[in-house]
């Protein structure tokens, strides 16, 4: 993305970043670094790339005064919550969407790759590989990966994720549908006849029901339990299911999620937080 697309909307990002970042005791000095991190996600650079970027007007709209240190960014990293994070997604979210009524819901998860085998907090976990890789590997691609997972709610019709979880990679997907759908439910309008589009990990009872009492129709993939194929729902708008899954290919492809180079579940939280923030920033400000 062309920087000069982003610029009009950086001040108001920084405003918001500067009232999260003291609720953490933080000065808003450190709400600059956070948003010249975000921006960091947004164009692909390098903390070497971001310097000579905070050099120019952009880096003067937030602060900058002159070209900081380098190493200024990778010490952020190491003070900041994730949670300064989420609190400018959940901001951003809430801003734009209000009085949005969703009328179709589409959940899933991704793998991030642990940066390090080393990583305590990483765990060994399935993962269903693109079609490029079955393509590349004879349709025997490797489903086991090391790492954490990104569980997702997305809003199918705007391609905007509206609910999120990081968990290590050994936690099935359907773990997590209860606190994903509540969050939706308190936070966000649900459209009457909304629909919840979901693969065969999601084929269990207790969703039904939840769904059912919350008055969403389930388009629910059914799992084949091992014995035959998962049975693809007819309803015309499953299709529209793949929504998720193309936030998950921009997050790893433009805007760096498959890129982690950090340890640590709080360090890596970060990371995920960030690239979804600035997924946000660019397609939802």
């Amino acid at each position: 993305m062309n920087i000069s697309k982003i610029k009009n909307k950086i001040p108001e990002v920084y405003a918001a970043t500067r009232v999260i970042v003291q609720h953490y005791g933080h000065t808003t000095k450190f709400a600059k670094h956070i948003v010249a991190l975000i921006i960091k996600q947004i164009e692909g650079l390098t903390d070497v790339e971001l310097v000579d970027l905070a050099g120019t007007k952009i880096g003067r709209t937030i602060g900058y005064r002159k070209r900081p240190d380098y190493s200024i960014f990778s010490k952020v990293r190491k003070r900041a919550e994730p949670g300064i994070f989420e609190e400018l997604n959940n901001w951003i979210l809430q801003d734009r969407l209000k009085g949005r009524k969703m009328r179709l819901l589409a959940q899933d998860s991704t793998d991030v790759p642990a940066f390090s085998r080393k990583d305590r907090d990483a765990k060994k976990g399935h993962r269903t590989p693109s079609k490029r890789e079955q393509e590349d590997a004879d349709g025997k691609a490797n489903n086991m990966f090391f790492g954490y997972k990104l569980h997702m709610i997305c809003d199918a019709e705007t391609e905007i994720p509206v609910s999120f979880y990081i968990a290590p990679g050994n936690r099935h997907d359907s773990v997590f549908f209860a606190k994903l759908s509540d969050d939706v439910n308190q936070r966000f309008c649900i459209a009457h006849g909304a629909k919840y589009l979901a693969d065969s990990a999601f084929d269990a009872t207790h969703i039904y029901k939840e769904l059912h009492e919350n008055g969403v129709k389930a388009v629910i993939s059914v799992n084949g339990r091992g014995h035959r194929k998962s049975e693809v729902p007819k309803d015309p708008e499953y299709g529209k299911r793949w929504a998720v899954e193309r936030i998950f290919s921009r997050l790893k492809e433009v805007f760096g999620l498959a890129k982690n180079r950090v340890i640590g579940m709080e360090k890596v939280a970060i990371h995920i937080h960030s690239c979804i923030t600035a997924y946000l920033v660019s397609y939802l400000m």
